[in-house]
């Protein structure tokens, strides 16, 4: 898929339609009924703060802004020639865990930005991190030790980003060029990097290639890659072996997330290029319905997306199974298997634990 029309498609359907959709999971329709209390994870300091990854225990990564600022030389906010001089200025981030109450500063490699990505069981995180010269390095934060992945196990590879870690220390990410000449997944398994290979569509129609999303307990890895005519397909890779989602009979299909039993969810076009929510299992891909857009899938089946949430055949709006005035639940980014929910509410991150 064309990656601007994608995010664009995603936000333009944060108003989800509450529509019949059917079972496609055990769990029972009581999860969906299911109330919650709302944690707001606070900041770093400057009361803005982006919560990306939810842990099997409740700790949360992200990136959090601490109220501190740098001036940008090349920028020059409302200038105009021969008019004063106005030096913008940007607001500084950093990685953190939230973890039981409070929130931690993880730091950078000597620059001002770092941002976690993904985190597993253990509280290992994984994300970027900028060097005193300014250039982002992929880093694994570990028991407050930083790592520079971009300089020891991921040295061989050309632009590396990382998408996810499970709970063996698997960590998923992608090679802006990888072997092929095109952007591809590589898999960095306890200092072993393997670069997986392109599926056969993306291979033959020498496509921009594939990028990263995340990666199961059982070393399953998901991400997606474009066709020849820069559509977006979901991908999942096992053993090394990558296998086309394919979509609900229109031309591109994102995949967002995998549970442990290798379920997929994420949204795919029609054949009227409508796009519909979907959940792929076992080689079949179920639609959800009009304008529901998954982000996470847990192992009990659950789902969500958007303001949304789907169990048992049931969708409904997390915002009313929230306490009167808590904060407007406008995207759920993760589920874990407790029940609790990643959410974020403009520039607040809040955590949803089952009541």
């Amino acid at each position: 898929m064309k990656r601007a029309a994608k995010a664009a498609l995603i936000l333009a359907a944060m108003v989800s339609m509450a529509v019949g959709v059917p079972a496609v999971a055990a769990a029972s329709a009581a999860a969906a009924r299911t109330t919650y209390a709302v944690t707001d994870l606070g900041s770093l300091g400057y009361g803005v703060t982006d919560g990306v990854a939810l842990s099997a225990t409740g700790q949360v990564t992200g990136r959090s802004f601490n109220g501190a600022t740098i001036t940008l030389k090349t920028c020059c906010g409302g200038c105009y020639p021969g008019g004063p001089h106005n030096p913008c200025k940007e607001h500084i981030y950093h990685a953190f865990v939230w973890s039981n109450g409070t929130m931690t500063d993880l730091g950078t490699l000597g620059g001002n930005f770092s941002a976690g990505n993904a985190i597993n069981l253990s509280g290992q995180v994984v994300g970027s991190a900028q060097t005193n010269t300014g250039v982002s390095h992929v880093v694994m934060w570990n028991g407050g030790k930083i790592t520079d992945l971009t300089t020891t196990a991921l040295s061989g590879l050309s632009g590396a980003s990382v998408a996810g870690i499970n709970d063996s220390g698997q960590i998923v990410g992608t090679d802006a060029l990888g072997s092929t000449g095109h952007s591809q997944l590589f898999l960095d398994s306890s200092g072993t990097v393997t670069q997986l290979p392109l599926p056969s569509f993306a291979a033959a129609s020498l496509a921009t290639g594939c990028s990263a999303t995340a990666i199961n307990n059982n070393g399953v890895v998901l991400g997606g890659c474009d066709d020849a005519s820069s559509d977006f397909h979901g991908v999942v890779w096992q053993n090394g072996t990558p296998t086309d989602l394919g979509t609900l009979g229109g031309p591109q299909a994102e995949a967002a997330g995998i549970n442990n039993l290798g379920q997929v969810v994420g949204f795919a076009q029609t054949s009227t290029d409508a796009d519909h929510g979907f959940v792929w299992s076992n080689g079949k891909m179920t639609d959800l319905g009009l304008n529901f857009f998954p982000a996470a899938i847990n192992d009990n089946g659950v789902i969500v997306g958007g303001d949304e949430i789907y169990s048992g055949g049931t969708l409904q709006n997390l915002n009313n199974l929230t306490p009167a005035g808590s904060p407007q639940i406008q995207n759920a980014v993760g589920i874990n298997d407790n029940g609790q929910i990643l959410a974020t509410s403009g520039g607040r991150t809040l955590l949803l634990t089952p009541s």
